[in-house]
């Protein structure tokens, strides 16, 4: 049923843009089609004229007319009164008035009308060959059978704008970006985002609402080793590579592929049919003899000639054309394998792990559902694609829900991470030791759980010994998820306690007015996450309307204000420069 509703929405807005392209591709067919007739009538009514008084007269102007001006019932050299000296202001209405700066035009100069013949007609000849041109021009570059089809139908945004914006960000890994939109969909579609706010979760270790937990991921590896040798998991056997009976290309087969791939490029065609295409794809349509295709040597002076008179502007691309182009995923595959490179199997497993976790929401329920294809990226605005293409700063995600920081130190790590707006943070330790001559290495990884804002410790896991899980895989038939597990047991029970998002309490008044007065006085000017809040409090009815509108005000003074009672465009503008801000003030996420 919504399958046949959407088809008849499409197949409707198909037919209304059908229509009116057809409307107005007849007005302009027939706008040209008059002004030829009357081009070529004017030029033959004109001629008649000229013969009917060259024939009945000794060969002076035409009765009526001036000897000097070329206007009917004149007597002067020049125009009637009040018009002054124009270029080609004959009356003809054609090119080639007395210095009109085209090629050929000498006017009405005094009274010889010697060539009148043969400029008229060449003019005539020009106008009928640019409205060939023309047609030809709007027939090639309209696609009938398509404006019949209802995919072709303009895109239609559905849903809020913002909330549209915010998934297809995250979607292209954009996560700081889609936060912050996500805050500006609550709070400048507050009518449409109902859902969004009663989705909120409490977080005890954070102490206030969330609708999802930042986090992050960072390594910092030592040692004398450069192997880093990390316990693997068991994996298929791979093609391709050492043993497998290929190896390396031979050195023949490589100068023999060199060789064919420089003897001969040109596909079969002769020097001359060479140039001829090239010229043909550079549209040159010119001729050997200089000539343009209509027999002349360019229009109007300018190259090209007549060819190119009515050439197209390349058409801008649209913002989802835009989007398309830019190569954005929405997780990093270099993150992915500089931590696989250094932890293997470890990573994996506390991968797992989280994807269990966040997949059902455990750390909160905003964006959970969103995939690397989600949202509606071909209905986007141009300024947002601005601000994706600047959102360059966020940090990659290394799985949803979940930023790569980097490798390096803690302190560097957390500095970063605050940057980031992240809330809690794994950081693994890796220690590599040569053993026997540097041929193998002991790989030593153990986890902490970091809070971002006080850059306390909450728990640590136990070591992850290469070496050890070797002895006791030999001794007791371990495999490698069962001594993981074992190691990580301790310190994925610490993230269950302690980080897990719980249902949001009922709250009063009194708590809703303290929990704001504590977001102004910690600096949340322009802030939407703190505006996110108040409309939270506002759906729950802990605050009135003057309190919102106070608080409004505060947080952005007249764009504040926007945000409550300005126009749609109004609201998205507000919210968008205030994220662009942020971005320009190298803070993306605060």
């Amino acid at each position: 049923m919504q399958k046949d509703l959407r088809t008849s929405s499409h197949a409707a807005v198909s037919l209304k843009w059908w229509s009116l392209l057809k409307g107005s591709f007849q007005c302009t067919f027939g706008a040209l089609i008059l002004v030829g007739s009357a081009a070529v009538a004017d030029a033959q009514t004109s001629e008649e004229q000229i013969r009917q008084a060259y024939e009945g007269s000794s060969g002076g102007p035409p009765a009526g007319s001036s000897s000097g001006g070329g206007y009917p019932g004149g007597s002067g050299s020049g125009p009637p009164t009040g018009y002054g000296s124009q270029p080609g202001s004959s009356g003809s209405g054609y090119p080639g008035g007395s210095g009109s700066g085209y090629p050929g035009g000498s006017g009405y100069s005094g009274s010889s009308y010697g060539n009148t013949r043969s400029r008229r007609g060449s003019d005539t000849n020009v106008m009928r060959e640019m409205l060939q041109q023309f047609v030809v021009k709007a027939a090639e570059s309209t696609n009938i059978a398509s404006l019949a089809d209802p995919e072709s139908a303009p895109p239609i945004a559905s849903g809020p704008v913002l909330l549209n914006e915010a998934t297809v960000a995250y979607a292209k890994g954009a996560s700081s970006l889609a936060r912050q939109l996500y805050f500006g969909h609550m709070v400048a579609e507050f009518e449409n985002a109902q859902g969004q706010l009663s989705a909120v979760k409490y977080s005890k270790i954070l102490k206030r609402p969330v609708w999802q937990i930042r986090w992050g991921i960072s390594m910092a590896v030592r040692g004398d080793a450069t192997d880093p040798q990390p316990i693997k998991e068991t994996a298929p056997r791979s093609t391709g590579g050492p043993g497998d009976g290929m190896g390396p290309p031979d050195a023949a087969m490589m100068a023999e592929y060199a060789g064919g791939m420089m003897e001969d490029q040109s596909g079969g065609y002769s020097e001359d049919e060479m140039r001829a295409q090239m010229e043909m794809e550079m549209g040159n349509m010119s001729s050997p003899d200089g000539m343009d295709m209509y027999g002349g040597d360019g229009m109007y002076g300018q190259p090209g000639g007549r060819a190119n008179a009515l050439a197209v502007a390349p058409k801008a691309p649209t913002p989802g054309e835009r989007l398309e182009q830019m190569e954005r995923s929405m997780t990093s595959d270099e993150a992915a394998k500089e931590l696989e490179d250094n932890l293997g199997a470890v990573v994996a497993y506390l991968g797992e792990q989280f994807d269990q976790r966040y997949a059902e929401g455990s750390f909160g329920q905003a964006l959970t559902d969103v995939t690397g294809e989600a949202g509606q990226p071909d209905v986007v605005s141009g300024e947002f694609v601005d601000l994706l293409e600047g959102a360059d700063s966020d940090p990659p995600l290394w799985r949803p829900g979940i930023v790569y920081l980097g490798r390096g130190h803690a302190d560097e790590n957390l500095a970063a991470a605050k940057r980031a707006g992240i809330d809690l943070v794994i950081h693994i330790d890796v220690s590599l030791k040569p053993l026997r001559g540097g041929d193998y290495t002991q790989n030593i990884s153990r986890c902490r759980l970091i809070h971002v804002a006080t850059g306390k410790s909450l728990g640590a896991s136990g070591s992850i010994d290469s070496l050890e899980f070797k002895q006791q895989s030999r001794t007791k038939g371990l495999g490698s998820r069962e001594y993981i597990e074992e190691q990580l047991s301790n310190f994925v029970g610490i993230i269950d306690r302690q980080t897990v998002a719980s249902d949001l309490p009922q709250l009063t008044p009194a708590v809703a007015t303290n929990r704001i007065g504590t977001l102004l006085a910690s600096g949340g000017s322009r802030n939407l996450q703190t505006l996110a809040e108040v409309r939270l409090f506002q759906q729950q009815g802990l605050l009135n309307e003057d309190q919102v509108m106070q608080v409004f005000d505060i947080v952005g003074g007249d764009e504040g204000l926007q945000l409550l009672f300005g126009t749609e465009d109004e609201k998205l503008s507000v919210v968008r420069k205030w994220i662009s801000d942020q971005y320009a003030g190298g803070n993306s996420d605060s």
